[in-house]
């Protein structure tokens, strides 16, 4: 009985320390969560009020070297200031990508001046909102060319890149194409120009032309077109050797007919052509031109 007493105070005493102890660990669980909620609390608001760090870049640069920097801002939209001649800083903006709430500027920069400067000075927002929380970038611009830029040029120049061209044998080659193609299009397939036409034949003196129609005439092959043109051709002819060509037809005429080297044979052709009744013939006025050529006259 003894021993069961005890077994039941001791079961008692178990019971009555587990739950003090239940008791104690509630506050301390509720103070752990506590503390674990206040902290998330903290670091929420401490990542929201953070100021980002300053963005940096390489600070010094040679003058007249175009750089290049990457600025991730999330506030209004940026655009470089307009180009200005003589300037100490020009930028432009080379491209821009939105990712997610930032915005991520590919930012390039000329330096003109030595000194220090700060390239957020030369940026603005395109629709005019302020842009005081973009942190600085400050850069000097150096009157030489930096160490690493140096070393860069020497191990560029140790090198000695070289880019195959063939400029003189492209250019000699071209030209004799050239030259190929320019006498095909003259040469190849080019028409023969048709030949010259023959000279138009010598026209006939009037001499010459008299004594074709006296020919026709002592064969009996003249028209009556060709003895009026027989006669004009004398008449012509003979007012041309007395000097007669200045006066009238009829004056000229009687002249002639008065003339002692040309009256008879003037009067012969009156007769055969215009006077039937002369009877004259045709072979009588051809023998009388012809007989007068004979006596070394004039034709």
């Amino acid at each position: 009985m003894e021993i069961a007493s005890v077994e039941k105070t001791m079961t008692e005493k178990q019971q009555s320390a587990g739950t003090v102890k239940g008791h104690r660990m509630k506050p301390v669980l509720a103070a752990c969560l506590l503390l674990f909620v206040l902290g998330g609390a903290a670091a929420l608001v401490v990542l929201r009020t953070r100021q980002p760090d300053p963005q940096r870049s390489d600070t010094e640069v040679p003058l007249g070297v175009e750089q290049a920097v990457i600025v991730r801002y999330s506030g209004p939209r940026l655009k470089a200031q307009p180009y200005r001649r003589g300037a100490s800083v020009n930028l432009r903006i080379a491209d821009q990508v939105q990712k997610g709430r930032v915005r991520v500027y590919d930012i390039r920069y000329v330096i003109s001046l030595p000194g220090e400067f700060d390239l957020t000075k030369y940026l603005t927002s395109t629709d005019g909102q302020p842009i005081d929380d973009l942190p600085p970038f400050p850069v000097r611009g150096l009157t030489s060319l930096t160490k690493d830029i140096e070393t860069r040029i020497q191990e560029i120049e140790k090198v000695g890149v070289t880019i195959g061209h063939r400029y003189y044998e492209s250019l000699a080659g071209l030209g004799i194409f050239w030259a190929a193609w320019l006498a095909g299009l003259i040469f190849v397939g080019r028409p023969k120009l048709p030949p010259l036409p023959p000279p138009p034949p010598r026209q006939p003196s009037r001499l010459e032309e008299i004594d074709r129609l006296l020919a026709a005439l002592a064969r009996g092959e003249l028209t009556i077109d060709d003895k009026s043109r027989l006669e004009a051709l004398l008449l012509s002819h003979w007012r041309e050797q007395l000097g007669l060509s200045g006066q009238r037809m009829a004056d000229s005429c009687r002249r002639i007919e008065a003339s002692r080297e040309l009256g008879a044979v003037y009067r012969t052709l009156q007769g055969w052509l215009h006077n039937p009744g002369a009877r004259v013939s045709s072979e009588e006025f051809v023998n009388s031109y012809a007989s007068r050529i004979r006596r070394g006259l004039p034709s």
